[in-house]
């Protein structure tokens, strides 16, 4: 049984450990995702400068193509997250499933050693009904 307890606990520290991991992912894949959204708006703030002013066209028109490169790394980064996100989730509910796989399995242990103990006594309590009555017989 200590064995069984020993693998309980380290199931649930891996079910931890891989709840940390998911949320350290999120919380980078949310970061990964308002720096794409400063990106546009940055973006969009700039192309209303160079609609108003003809030298901010000319910058604007060399920076573009560099806030593109930009944008597709962000995308990519965020794209990339989203798969690690995926299968950290996929790896929580493998581990939660594990620990639960454990924990059921003491259950029917604990269950199974009840059971074999109750038949012991009663086994032994008709054992002795059994002496009793040979007793008052005599």
């Amino acid at each position: 049984m200590r064995s069984v307890d020993l693998l309980i606990r380290l199931a649930q520290q891996t079910t931890d450990e891989r709840r940390l991991d998911l949320g350290s992912i999120g919380r980078a894949h949310d970061e990964a995702e308002a720096r794409l959204a400063v990106h546009d708006r940055t973006l969009l703030d700039e192309s209303g400068v160079a609609e108003t002013h003809v030298d901010g066209l000319a910058a604007f028109g060399d920076w573009v193509p560099h806030a593109a490169r930009v944008r597709v790394s962000l995308q990519q980064r965020s794209a990339e997250l989203d798969r690690a996100e995926a299968a950290a989730r996929d790896a929580l509910r493998e581990a939660f499933a594990a620990t639960k796989r454990l924990e059921l399995a003491r259950e029917a242990t604990q269950r199974e050693a009840r059971r074999s103990a109750a038949r012991r006594a009663d086994f032994r309590a008709d054992e002795q009904a059994t002496i009793r009555q040979m007793a008052d017989a005599d």
